[in-house]
């Protein structure tokens, strides 16, 4: 039952809209399928209308039918029971609803338009419709979008006497608009003709109040959102958190954002710098001896570890000099997974050591925890053949540290920015080994061009000697 004893009204439920201004979201869902601040559009109308006692509603369908269907089903579990109208060339919302006449005989229907996201009291518009008398009532709000709405004017009792749709330029401020949900009785609906498609903004209702039918408005302060756009959805879901005491989608995302980036921020200025330039110098070094870079991690560490090997290798190869031959252990598949297999993971990063590296070769081992069992052991693997070994860690350094000859503790618990920061180190160092090697170029360039340029036979004076 629903105020003064009458039986619960049915309500109807226009959701066949393209919502072409919604694309690309709408290519694959109708526009009543939205999520809207995580849940579809259409739940929120439902749970409204639940809200308010209805149980029966009909839904129309055109677009991607199936998306609402497969979700709703016949609505028991949201509470009521749903009746679907499909329609393989839209009818209009007003022939949508004329479709299903025989389902709205027995009293006054809600009808909602599915893009619509509000608060609004249906019991007050229900009985404001009856107290008037009304063969339909529309909600009606005032909104600065006049020249989108529907725009009603009204005599001094109430009754709407001129319903322009979509007037355009020229609307007085402050004007009543329809607001998208009406309560219709099924008179209506007899008195209007079997043509379709049909509207009731453009149709129906401008139609009534030129003949003097009994058109009511409803005017209303609560909230309502047409979610007919990406802007328009985007505060729609903010009015919804708000309405629920929390934050915006976008506040909280810039929270989140700060609050990682700071943390970010405060661990870069909290590294060694003495340490990252001992680590520059053990691979110069390493480059003018002509050994190897291996460098190891796991998991997004091993990631870091390939793009590491890379942008040092690339850096070293701007120069004349000699290269600085970098590899990333996890890049060798082949061997790591043979080994993870025969042996176990932990002794995989470990055998490659005792097979390839030599004394003067660098490690950079990789473990955001310091803890990784088979980073530590290839670190000591590495030690045992006379390398040197660099521990990127986090989290305080763990063992990793303490075996490592140079260490960089980036300052943090949390594998995230420990993970970002190994990266950004790699770069750095790539950079270091680039400006050393640019800071030669004046001289070796020389002695290259001098060798080739004798290769050829060009004498210091630039002519070409004679042949013996």
């Amino acid at each position: 039952m629903n105020g003064r004893n009458h039986p619960a009204p049915k309500a109807m439920i226009l959701a066949a809209g393209k919502g072409t201004r919604l694309r690309p979201l709408t290519n694959r869902m109708p526009k009543a399928m939205v999520p809207v601040d995580g849940r579809p559009l259409l739940e929120y109308t439902i749970e409204l209308l639940r809200e308010h006692g209805v149980r029966d509603i009909a839904v129309n369908l055109h677009t991607h039918a199936d998306s609402i269907t497969e979700h709703f089903g016949d609505g028991s579990r949201f509470g009521v029971s749903l009746t679907y109208s499909f329609e393989p060339e839209l009818l209009g919302t007003a022939g949508a609803v004329k479709k299903l006449e025989e389902y709205f005989s027995d009293g006054p229907f809600y009808v909602v338009y599915g893009d619509v996201l509000t608060r609004l009291d249906l019991g007050s518009l229900l009985e404001h419709h009856r107290d008037c008398g009304a063969m339909a009532t529309i909600a009606l709000h005032q909104t600065e979008e006049l020249a989108r709405c529907g725009v009603v004017r009204q005599d001094e009792n109430g009754w709407i006497t001129r319903f322009t749709e979509k007037p355009g330029i020229g609307v007085t401020p402050g004007a009543w608009a329809n607001a998208g949900i009406y309560v219709v009785e099924p008179l209506l609906l007899q008195r209007m003709g079997a043509e379709a498609p049909q509207d009731f903004g453009r149709d129906v209702f401008p139609n009534v109040a030129e003949d003097g039918g009994k058109l009511a408005g409803f005017r209303s302060d609560a909230v309502f959102w047409d979610v007919g756009s990406t802007e328009r959805l985007r505060l729609a879901e903010d009015w919804l958190r708000i309405e629920a005491g929390r934050e915006p989608r976008r506040n909280e995302i810039a929270a989140v954002a700060d609050e990682y980036l700071s943390g970010v921020q405060e661990a870069i200025a909290g590294l060694d710098r003495d340490a990252i330039s001992q680590v520059a110098e053990l691979l110069l070094d390493a480059q003018a001896r002509g050994n190897q870079v291996f460098i190891a991690g796991n998991g997004g560490s091993s990631s870091t570890a390939s793009h590491m090997a890379a942008d040092l290798t690339r850096a070293a190869s701007t120069s004349f000099g000699l290269p600085l031959r970098c590899r990333s252990l996890t890049d060798n598949v082949p061997a790591v997974t043979a080994w993870s297999n025969d042996v176990g993971v932990e002794s995989a990063f470990q055998l490659q050591m005792e097979q390839v590296v030599e004394p003067g070769d660098v490690l950079i081992a990789i473990s955001a925890s310091g803890r990784s069992p088979n980073i530590i052991a290839a670190a000591e693997a590495a030690h045992r053949q006379g390398a040197s070994v660099v521990g990127l860690v986090g989290f305080g350094g763990g063992k990793l540290a303490e075996v490592a000859d140079v260490a960089v503790v980036v300052p943090s618990d949390e594998y995230g920015p420990v993970e970002d920061i190994h990266l950004l180190l790699g770069h750095l160092l790539a950079t270091e080994v680039r400006l050393a090697a640019e800071s030669t170029d004046d001289v070796e360039p020389v002695e290259e061009t001098s060798h080739a340029l004798q290769a050829a036979g060009v004498g210091e004076n630039g002519q070409r000697a004679a042949a013996c």
